[in-house]
């Protein structure tokens, strides 16, 4: 049976699903939020043009650009990094109701 890649990890499935269900501007404010905790990480995320422009307009996430950019990054992050940052989507979704 095929899954999805965040469908491997409990709390990333969870941490996308809350995103997928929260409101455009907060999701919008989640992608700055995932941007900038990746950001802060010691690691490079390598993306081609390519791969950043290939998969628009298939998936809930590709409406909005910034939100599309911010899960790819996290797609492509470290499984840890993935984890951890996957907890702390939920708490920001939470608090941001």
């Amino acid at each position: 049976m095929f899954k999805r890649w965040y469908d491997t990890d409990p709390a990333v499935s969870a941490a996308i699903t809350k995103l997928e269900k929260a409101q455009n501007n907060i999701q919008i404010r989640c992608a700055d939020f995932i941007v900038d905790k990746l950001k802060s990480f010691d690691f490079d995320i390598e993306m081609s043009l390519e791969d950043q422009y290939d998969y628009i307009m298939r998936r809930w996430y590709d409406k909005n650009i910034k939100v599309s950019h911010a899960v790819e990054y996290l797609k492509n992050a470290p499984e840890e990094i993935r984890k951890q940052l996957a907890l702390e989507i939920i708490d920001f979704l939470s608090a941001s109701g």
